[in-house]
């Protein structure tokens, strides 16, 4: 996604603060829309398809009666991985 950042950025600076044109040969301010309009494109491909994963770790000890502040107590770890997918 940098690089789409990168592009719209520079084709802002073209487009809006850019007041001079060399000899003109090159439009600046359609030099940094086409910029603007790549950059965008680059962030739209790279968020799609996007996995977002979230990851829960639980740890469990039995309910049996057991004491818990003691350090022999049977604890189990329990992992759940959450996946969100963006689709088109």
């Amino acid at each position: 996604m940098a690089p789409g950042v990168t592009l719209a950025v520079i084709g802002a600076i073209l487009t809006f603060a850019v007041r001079t044109s060399p000899s003109g040969l090159v439009n600046w301010k359609v030099v940094g829309l086409i910029l603007m309009v790549a950059g965008a494109a680059l962030i739209w491909h790279a968020r799609r398809g996007t996995v977002h994963e979230t990851v829960v770790t639980r740890v469990e000890t039995p309910a049996d009666g057991q004491d818990v502040t003691s350090p022999i107590s049977e604890q189990t770890a329990v992992r759940e991985v959450i996946q969100e997918r963006d689709h088109d």
